[in-house]
């Protein structure tokens, strides 16, 4: 068992009561989580291995899990209604991205995508991070400390919209604004060709609009809109069902391919 499996005092631990509550906590020598299954002392948690089990005051049994990206993603404080997993994994898979991949994001807002990005690219990578909101992009950077992933990342307050040079062309964009055909152009002088974009939006209106204006740029090609719906199942012996909820709409990924144009790039 290596280091990084032992909880040590301020490490993120994510305790688990059953599917509905969970919380990802700092382990600590002084500080307690309360909830109405009773008391868990963040003390008991260092020094213990991750996948352990504690019990709190009233004697119930938790899981004490080391938290992945998806984890952060949902449970810690959002400013802004985030991008879900369902949806970011298949605009990461679309992106082409990994380790050593250079990278923007414009509307960072709470960070959930962000974090999830930075991990990929590794140290060898590096995001831009873009955002008019110094709320949002303070929110961003104390997740990114908290993961450990700050370092891959440089967070800019920038109106995507407008013009700005980086000094590089990136492998790939991810733009989620509520206007992203406002910034197509911009966005196009900074990917490189071939590269890819990416585009998150909540409604089919958006959907249309952003399509038409890649399709006008000359600038993109391969323009495909997607909607990704997930169930889950609920397995019992013998008693095999979908969950009676399911996660269904929750916004539009529109892909693109970059490609040479007018622009220059």
């Amino acid at each position: 068992m290596s280091a990084g499996d032992i909880i040590s005092e301020n490490d993120d631990v994510l305790i688990v009561f059953d599917e509905k509550r969970r919380f990802i906590v700092k382990a600590r020598k002084e500080g307690v989580l309360g909830t109405d299954k009773g008391v868990v002392r963040l003390s008991d948690l260092i020094g213990k291995p991750y996948g352990s089990i504690v019990k709190t005051s009233r004697g119930i049994e938790v899981l004490i899990l080391k938290p992945l990206p998806f984890d952060y993603s949902l449970l810690v404080q959002r400013v802004t209604q985030v991008i879900y997993p369902k949806d970011a994994g298949l605009m990461i898979y679309l992106s082409g991205i990994k380790p050593g991949s250079k990278i923007g994001e414009a509307g960072v807002g709470s960070g959930a995508l962000t974090v999830m990005l930075a991990s990929i690219i590794g140290d060898g990578g590096l995001l831009y991070g873009f955002d008019i909101s110094e709320k949002s992009l303070e929110n961003t950077k104390t997740r990114l400390e908290r993961v450990g992933l700050i370092n891959r990342v440089r967070l800019l307050k920038h109106d995507i919209r407008e013009p700005v040079s980086l000094g590089e062309t990136l492998d790939s964009f991810f733009l989620d604004i509520p206007d992203p055909w406002n910034a197509v152009n911009t966005v196009a002088g900074l990917i490189k060709t071939s590269g890819t974009l990416l585009v998150y939006v909540p409604t089919i209106n958006q959907v249309e609009k952003t399509v038409l204006k890649l399709q006008e740029s000359g600038c993109f090609t391969d323009i495909h809109s997607y909607e990704v719906l997930l169930r889950e199942y609920k397995v019992d012996r013998d008693a095999v069902r979908p969950f009676t909820r399911m996660v269904g709409h929750t916004g539009y990924i529109i892909f693109a391919r970059r490609i040479k144009c007018n622009l220059g790039t």
